[in-house]
């Protein structure tokens, strides 16, 4: 069963991803921010992250780039979940490796597809 961290600091978007991948049998962890999340990876490495662009102390970028950095988690696919339609934005996740960069508001069936791509991609 995949383990998925889903960091979104919109407590309804969290609820709605832990319901939806928890029935399709994904283990779900959820952070608020980027220093919960920190800390839920520092206990158990995640197969797959979610993570919202926008958040307060480090956003989405800043964690990814952390994220690369780090042994443990420079091949740990990122989903990059999003409502900035920003080409700077999308340009720098690229350059930082994120697996894949979606826009919200997004279609559940569109957004269990990139999983599963992200999950089946090989280690960079």
């Amino acid at each position: 069963m995949p383990r998925i961290l889903v960091i979104d600091d919109d407590p309804t978007m969290r609820q709605l991803l832990r319901m939806h991948l928890g029935a399709l049998h994904h283990s779900v962890d959820l952070a608020a921010d980027a220093s919960e999340a920190i800390r839920s990876i520092l206990v158990k490495t995640p197969d797959l992250i979610i993570s919202d662009l926008n958040m307060p102390y480090m956003n989405g970028l800043e964690l990814l780039h952390a994220l690369r950095g780090d042994e443990i988690t420079k091949n740990v696919p990122v989903i990059m979940l999003t409502g900035s339609t920003s080409d700077e934005n999308w340009m720098e996740a690229m350059k930082l490796g994120v697996t894949r960069y979606v826009i919200k508001p997004v279609q559940l069936e569109d957004l269990i597809k990139e999983i599963d791509l992200a999950l089946k991609r090989p280690a960079r």
